[in-house]
């Protein structure tokens, strides 16, 4: 979609046109929770607009409107199609206590029946692992659906899947999804040990050599797997070579017995022909300028804008061009840090999760993250790159792309209170800006608790021979599995 394209009318029109007998029902895609991480946030349910319902509608109209809610809800959060969902996605939807399955015999009874002012929604259930999908994961977590089937397929066969990129790009959020997947598959009984996390930040190697020498020997002894996992987490690996060299020595048991191990490591895992490594984990790479990173965070603002449930702002010219600035902020900040910074320095989207979705809001919430959260992790950056490589770069200072390119009404007035960042030489104790405190250095805000799906930046990158990918650099489009 251009960005001169009107979005579709995801919103019917306001009830003032709405006929007599006719009413406005909520469509919502509901999402299962299996209750496998107890402390876990998770979002259940996702807005996708609303249809009319009468005493005339019969229930082939109201499939019909059902799927132009969902394609109208697609053409907005995802406008380049980039997570391949479509309307063969759907697989049901219910109204009150009746199940409509697509395709199926529609029930008796008229839907007009069934509907009850002020309290019915319509919930619609999409494709899943009993249809042999993943559509309703790639819902889930904006991630396109080619990706998704590749590191599913990586986990079946091999069992053993590292995760490895900087930190807040969604790995340990990933990890949470594709776990509930296997245990889904696995068809076993939801029980406090079908999983197992350890924080390798937190824990020991030798706490988990010791805990998967004992695994094994578990296993060999029992023909019962009620109390064997059947994923174990390792979250924060700070050498990724050492840890396969550990859970071969550890985990002695017959292969196609072991649980899956899927672990996340923030550190870049150096690649040799002879790679220990590749013995036993595969390996996803994450990247923030490609896809799905690229484009996750459009498509997440302009979920968070369907959330907000008001027909208003789809169509808000001023709104939109705000939103669609945000990514173009994260590339350009994104270009400063290769520029500038050391390898491990880079912005993920976490920083922007908590954009709200109105103009005048957005604009007092961008001044302080620029002032308070970015221009400090910039700085720091920036220190740590001249310490490392020395000046690499002419300097640029960001602000003035930023202050150029505001995109609110009237943003002119709000340049000023941007604070500037000063290249790395001008000392420590140099302020930001005349006449105000330096502010204090901050890690990039995380929001992962309040907002589960800022969880979510990953692209598989060919590196070697020995890391998976569903796709060469230069061909933009992925083939399905």
């Amino acid at each position: 979609m251009g960005q001169n394209e009107p979005y579709p009318d995801v919103f019917q029109s306001p009830t003032t046109t709405l006929q007599k007998d006719e009413s406005l029902v909520r469509v919502l895609v509901r999402i299962p929770n299996q209750h496998l991480f107890k402390d876990e946030v998770k979002q259940l349910e996702f807005f996708i607009g609303t249809v009319k319902i009468s005493g005339r509608t019969d229930w082939f109209s109201l499939d019909s409107a059902v799927i132009q809610a969902f394609k109208e809800y697609l053409a907005v959060v995802d406008p380049g199609s980039s997570l391949a969902l479509s309307q063969d996605s759907i697989y049901s939807y219910s109204l009150s206590h009746l199940k409509r399955v697509l395709g199926a015999q529609p029930p008796e009874t008229p839907p007009v029946r069934l509907y009850s002012k002020g309290s019915s929604c319509i919930s619609v259930t999409l494709k899943g692992l009993k249809e042999k999908c993943v559509d309703v994961l790639v819902f889930e977590t904006l991630i396109p659906k080619p990706m998704m089937q590749h590191y599913i397929s990586l986990l079946l066969k091999h069992r053993r899947l590292i995760l490895s990129g900087p930190s807040g790009t969604g790995k340990t959020y990933l990890t949470s999804r594709l776990a509930e997947y296997l245990v889904e598959r696995s068809a076993r009984e939801v029980t406090p040990a079908i999983t197992t996390t350890f924080n390798m930040h937190r824990q020991s190697c030798k706490d988990l050599q010791l805990y998967l020498a004992n695994l094994a020997n578990q296993i060999d002894r029992e023909s019962s797997t009620a109390e064997i996992p059947l994923v174990v987490i390792l979250d924060d690996v700070h050498d990724a070579t050492s840890l396969s060299e550990l859970v071969n020595g550890a985990l002695t048991c017959k292969y196609h017995k072991c649980p899956y191990i899927i672990g996340t490591t923030n550190q870049p895992v150096k690649m040799t022909p002879n790679h220990g490594l590749h013995l036993s984990f595969r390996m996803v790479m994450f990247s923030n300028n490609v896809e799905p990173a690229n484009g996750f965070l459009v498509r997440y603002l302009h979920r968070k804008l369907m959330e907000a449930e008001d027909p208003r702002s789809v169509k808000n010219e001023d709104l939109l061009r705000v939103l669609d600035w945000v990514p173009r902020l994260w590339y350009h900040l994104h270009t400063f840090l290769e520029k500038h910074c050391t390898s491990d320095f880079l912005i993920g989207p976490c920083f922007f999760l908590s954009c709200p979705v109105t103009v005048e809001e957005f604009r007092t919430w961008f001044i302080d993250l620029w002032n308070h959260s970015i221009i400090p992790y910039l700085q720091e950056g920036a220190k740590d790159g001249i310490k490392v490589h020395g000046q690499k770069s002419v300097w640029e200072d960001p602000v003035e792309w930023v202050r150029g390119s505001l995109p609110w009404p009237s943003a002119q007035q709000d340049q000023a209170k941007l604070f500037h960042l000063p290249p790395p030489s001008t000392g420590p104790g140099s302020p930001n800006q005349a006449g105000d405190d330096r502010p204090h250095k901050e890690t990039p805000p995380s929001s992962v608790e309040s907002d589960p799906l800022m969880a979510m930046l990953l692209k598989l990158q060919e590196a070697a021979n020995y890391i998976e990918s569903p796709e060469k650099e230069s061909d933009p489009k992925l083939p399905p599995l």
